[in-house]
């Protein structure tokens, strides 16, 4: 399909949906994503039973937990032009379809090849859903920016608790890892239907001006120094914080002597905390981007050292797992899309979603694989003071540099719509 502009539905003209019929469409949006979170948060749970099944070494395994960023990485920037030529609707759909079927595919995996592409599609299926969700969200509700994208982080919140307490279950019950992931895969077809039938349009495909308030400001190009910045910013913070998601189960389980179910039930707080994630969406929208992002890389750190130094007691560990999702998922990420969003004009707001995309996925691809090997020649806390502690704290510094000036604000509609034409 041509990526012209007139290929996309355009409702400059129309209204949006009444604000209870906008928010119920939105949620469902949200709950199609949340499955994403089932995936992403159980398969760590199951490295264990994939090593002992596949024979992977602890590097191959760490890969795999994380791999499915580098699909998210490598169509994030495609993501945009996509949500162009086809509706960010029909790329909702098709990436919750790609990532549910790759999802059910892992479980028929002969070997660590076709594996790890299952892994990378289901990643390249999330892409397209998120950033053309985060572009919902910013041009459907302008005056509450960061507080919808926060919501978004709130859905993955609801999937990581569900996904590894639900996934341990069926775990335990079938007696196989392949169980939740085909439940899975199912639940996220039916979910991409309901998305066909029940979200209008009228609330996928608005334009910013077509809401009371609209962005205005903001850099005219992506290379501008406060996109970058925040593009540095995100990239640690996806080695640090994915390093901590695709193998801090298998530190409780194999360092710690936990069992499936009490690391699932742990690795689940670090979940529960990212339902704080629309408190880190309101300080997108009230606070400075220098404070916030240099306060909350300042506290990932602070957790990780409390994590990989403390105690190895169910309280401790579960305490500052909890606190650690609450900074990084709730805070960090959150944080870092609604300034990267609020960086950029109208025109690129499409661009910016996922360029933050390509940025914490492309460098979450890596993560698994460089903490494995620190673990390797440093051992667990070495590891984690360098890939956890020490990159957050190098993202503190960077935000410091941000000149909030430059950021993008919200204001009244006096002037024709502006297309986002990315």
């Amino acid at each position: 399909m041509s990526a012209t502009p007139t290929s996309r539905p355009s409702i400059q003209a129309r209204e949006l949906p009444a604000t209870r019929a906008a928010v119920a469409m939105f949620g469902l949006l949200l709950v199609a994503y949340a499955v994403n979170a089932m995936d992403r948060m159980v398969f760590p749970v199951l490295l264990v039973e994939v090593r002992a099944e596949y024979g992977f070494s602890l590097e191959a395994a760490g890969l795999q937990a994380t791999v499915f960023a580098l699909g998210m990485g490598l169509a994030g920037l495609p993501a945009g032009r996509l949500q162009r030529a086809l509706g960010r609707k029909r790329t909702i759909v098709a990436g919750t379809v790609l990532f549910s079927v790759a999802t059910a595919l892992t479980a028929a995996s002969t070997g660590f090849g076709d594996m790890l592409l299952w892994r990378v599609l289901s990643g390249a299926g999330e892409a397209l859903q998120l950033a053309a969700i985060i572009t919902v969200a910013s041009n459907a509700f302008p005056a509450r920016r960061g507080l919808a994208i926060g919501s978004i982080n709130m859905a993955f919140a609801a999937g990581s608790v569900v996904g590894p307490a639900f996934g341990a279950s069926l775990l335990e019950h079938y007696g196989t890892w392949r169980a939740p992931m085909l439940a899975y895969g199912a639940v996220g077809i039916v979910l991409a239907a309901a998305v066909v039938l029940l979200v209008s349009p009228r609330l996928t495909e608005a334009e910013p001006a077509t809401a009371t308030a609209a962005h205005t400001g903001g850099a005219t190009s992506l290379l501008s120094r406060n996109p970058l910045v925040l593009a540095a910013v995100i990239v640690l913070f996806g080695l640090a914080d994915f390093a901590f998601i695709g193998l801090y189960a298998s530190y409780l389980r194999a360092e710690l002597g936990f069992d499936s179910g009490a690391a699932g039930f742990v690795v689940g707080l670090s979940g529960l905390a990212a339902f704080a994630s629309p408190l880190g969406g309101h300080l997108v929208d009230r606070f400075s981007p220098r404070v916030v992002l240099a306060g909350l890389n300042l506290a990932v750190a602070a957790c990780g050292c409390a994590l990989f130094l403390g105690p190895g007691s169910a309280g401790w560990q579960g305490a500052f797992s909890f606190l650690f999702g609450l900074f990084a998922s709730s805070g960090v990420y959150v944080a870092a899309a609604g300034y990267l969003v609020k960086s950029v004009d109208a025109a690129n707001v499409s661009r910016a979603a996922g360029m933050f995309v390509t940025c914490v996925y492309v460098a979450a691809s890596a993560a698994g694989l460089l903490f494995s090997s620190l673990v390797s020649t440093a051992g667990w806390t070495g590891a984690a003071l360098v890939q956890i502690v020490g990159f957050s704290a190098v993202g503190a510094v960077l935000a410091l540099i941000l000149r909030p000036h430059l950021f993008s604000t919200t204001a009244p509609v006096t002037t024709t719509p502006v297309r986002d034409d990315s």
